[in-house]
Formats: C-alpha cells, structure tokens, sequence
C-alpha cells in the first residue's frame, strides 16, 4: 500500500470518527467505507463544510485566515466601497469592520452618517451603533439606541441585539430588567452565553439559589446535547464549571 493510499484511509478513518462521534446519519459510514474518495468530498462538501462556514467559529476563523493572508482587506475594501457610494450597506458593513479592527471613534462616525434621513432609524445600522457605544463603555446610550430601534422596528429580532440589551441594562444598574431580558433572549439565542450571563446577574442580585439552579440547568443540558454544540461551547461550559467550583 503506497504512503498516499495510507493518507486517504487516514483520512476516511477520521471522517467516520467524525461522524460517530457528531451522531450523523450511520450511511455516511458505507459510503465512507465503499467509496472513499467520492464518499469523503460528499461528506465534507454536505455535512462540514455548511455547518462550519455559518457558524460563528467558522466565521471567525475564516477571517482570521484572510487577516492573516492579507491584513486589513476586508477594512480597505468596505472604507472603498463606503467612499463610492455612501449608502446604508456600505456604512453598515464599513463601521463594523472598523468596530472589529478596533477603531471606535471612526466607526461612530461613519455610522452616523450613514443614520440620515429616510435611514435614522434603519434597525442594522442602530444595532451597530449600539455595539459601538457598548465597546465605548457607554451603557446609557446602548440602552437609549436599541431602544429607539425597537420602538421603529417592532419587528425587527436578532438575538445578539437583544442580549446587547440585557447587558447594557445590567452595565447600567438596572439588574431586574436585565434579568428580565436575559430570561426572554435565553429562550432563542444560539449557544450558552445568554443563560451564562443571566445566572451571572442573577448572582450578582443576590439571587444565590436561582444563579445555582441555572448554572446546573446548563450542565445538565450540555449532557444531552451533541458532542459539537458541547465542543462549540467549551468557553462559555468552562466558565459555567469554574463558576460551580
């Protein structure tokens, strides 16, 4: 067997690890195990590949790659795009790459121009706005700009704006909203985070038992859950942990 045949076994063998360990459908393993070469594109190209690209560590990666390849692109091409032609997505997309990269003064400014006219209360640019003023350590007008949001989008949903919310609600002492707030967005965002950050304020109410209870809640449903959601959310799972002692 030649040193190439051995590296697509090895390969296929850890494609089926993959797909015991990620419970996936048990015909994935013959068609593995009978078609290696076509088999294991079919499975990366249907199984992996989606799930990665549209979550958020395969976001995050495949811009850590291009940032890596060719610092500061993504930055260029938005400012490019911005200077071109000013308008919503352009200032949306610009100011947030400027929020990533770091520069927050730029970011507030190119998005409040963009915050004009017919656009004042365009629900994506208030709710980069909004995280621009978080980053600020300006809670106040966090809670003030989605606010507004949802008072002109009242169906405007995005679970990252609403926990934005409940955060900037307990950064600006108003801990039983807040705690009203991470209890609904618990409800619907994708991950561990929201009900980390509610058992956290929870605790920090003085809520001992209740903080307890959630932080336990979300072990015990961590256990359930596939081995790649417990894997996607080691961070926040660890912290739940370190928090139980």
């Amino acid at each position: 067997m030649t040193k190439y045949s051995i590296l697509i076994w090895l390969i296929q063998l850890a494609l089926i690890i993959h797909v015991l360990k990620t419970d996936r459908n048990r015909y994935w393993i013959l068609f593995l195990l009978f078609m290696p070469m076509i088999g294991g594109v079919a499975y990366l190209v249907i199984e992996i590949l989606p799930e990665f690209s549209s979550s958020i560590t395969g976001q995050r990666a495949a811009r850590s790659v291009r940032k890596t390849l060719n610092p500061g692109a993504d930055l260029r091409h938005h400012e490019a795009a911005w200077e071109q032609s000013p308008n919503v997505d352009n200032g949306r997309r610009y100011a947030q790459a400027l929020l990533e990269s770091g520069n927050t003064a730029e970011a507030e400014k190119i998005v409040n121009a963009a915050l004009k006219g017919l656009f004042a209360t365009e629900p994506t640019l208030l709710l980069v706005k909004a995280h621009i003023q978080f980053e600020q350590g300006q809670s106040t007008g966090t809670v003030e700009t989605l606010e507004t949001l949802q008072e002109h989008n009242p169906d405007f949903r995005n679970a990252d704006g609403h926990l934005l919310y409940a955060r900037a609600l307990e950064a600006n002492g108003q801990a039983e909203k807040a705690i009203r707030e991470y209890s609904a967005v618990s409800g619907y965002f994708p991950g561990v985070e929201a009900r980390y950050r509610l058992a956290m304020c929870l605790k920090k109410a003085g809520k001992e038992q209740a903080a307890n209870d959630e932080l336990e809640s979300i072990l015990n449903d961590a256990k359930l859950a596939p081995p790649h959601f417990r894997k996607s959310q080691k961070h926040w799972l660890d912290e739940v942990k370190r928090e139980l002692g």
